[in-house]
């Protein structure tokens, strides 16, 4: 029984708690979604940014979310300090396959405050397009009981004033990162997204989404000639939400050449009153993935068994040869 109850909550949920973003649990491998003004922040020319998650399937219909971004770094020469990058995520959640899908174009700016550039100060905006939908025929009403037996064929008796939407969306971050030395390093920030406070009703009235709050910690630490630590913290706050995520990967590295840059990751983290994650990556050359899997240790953990998400993450990065044109005249040669 009590198993029951936490399914029909959950799907409750779904429907009525419309406002809340999307989240990662390798939240340091979803660049865009973090903060906007990480856009550029990569040694590269560009950068492509994929992430999946799959969530609940032991409790009801999954929670999938597919993110994908793409980055420009210095893209005008005479602009070095501009970056541009796009982002497009789609979420489908719940019993009524609650859709959101959102494009966004993200301008970041770039630039050192000290002489050698260690210490850089980074701010982005992300602006675009929010599109909603919801399919009120999923969902089972009382009047589709006739006394004996749910009859999905039964009229509803409900009516709704539309069951999609679409609208603006403007974002905002800043990040400051401090390049100790080789191997050191020190970044922390803070977004808000959901600025314009859209209207989020499939009804008549006027519920605006609440703007979320990003603040993130993390840091670079050498260890050993073979082993580096990246701890980092996230606390995002939107609405009466909160989630506290927090944890480390470890990064073994199998060759540091400039050609073939092989690591391995291995990562424990917690969602603060959620989920215990292990995750584990690679890096081979210019791609990186990422694997995760949340183990659910909240009060749903009697419906949900234990399970929670698997989550995958691939980030590639795209670097052109740019050969040094000499401006000087060669000496000749002498017999």
């Amino acid at each position: 029984m009590r198993k029951v109850l936490l399914f029909l909550s959950f799907n409750l949920v779904s429907l009525f708690l419309l406002a809340q973003d999307i989240h990662f649990s390798q939240f340091q491998r979803s660049y865009l979604n973090l903060n906007p003004a990480l856009n550029g922040s990569f040694d590269a020319d560009y950068r492509l940014n994929a992430n999946y998650k799959n969530q609940w399937s032991a409790v009801s219909e999954p929670y999938r979310t597919f993110s994908f971004s793409g980055e420009a770094k210095s893209l005008f020469k005479k602009q070095r300090n501009i970056h541009l990058g796009l982002i497009l995520f789609n979420d489908e959640a719940g019993l009524g396959g609650l859709q959101t899908t959102q494009f966004a174009l993200n301008l970041a700016y770039s630039k050192g405050l000290n002489y050698d550039s260690t210490l850089i100060l980074k701010a982005g905006i992300q602006s675009g397009v929010n599109a909603r939908s919801i399919n009120f025929d999923r969902f089972s009403y009382d009047r589709q009981f006739d006394g004996n037996v749910y009859n999905p064929n039964l009229e509803s008796g409900e009516s709704f004033d539309r069951s999609s939407y679409t609208n603006f969306a403007l974002h905002s971050g800043i990040a400051l990162e401090y390049i100790i030395e080789n191997r050191k390093s020190f970044g922390f920030g803070y977004a808000a997204y959901n600025l314009n406070r859209s209207n989020q009703s499939f009804e008549g009235s006027n519920i605006p989404l609440d703007v979320r709050s990003n603040w993130f910690i993390q840091a670079d630490y050498y260890l050993s000639e073979k082993i580096d630590l990246l701890p980092s913290i996230l606390y995002s706050h939107q609405g009466t939400f909160k989630e506290v995520l927090f944890g480390s990967d470890m990064r073994y590295r199998i060759d540091e050449s400039s050609f073939k840059n092989e690591n391995v990751y291995f990562g424990l983290w917690y969602r603060n009153k959620d989920a215990l994650i292990l995750s584990a990556g690679v890096d081979y050359r210019k791609l990186n993935f990422g694997i995760s899997y949340d183990i659910n240790v909240s009060g749903l953990d009697v419906a949900s068994d234990n399970r929670g998400g698997l989550e995958l993450s691939l980030t590639y990065l795209i670097k052109y040869y740019k050969p040094k044109i000499r401006r000087y005249q060669a000496c000749p040669d002498f017999m």
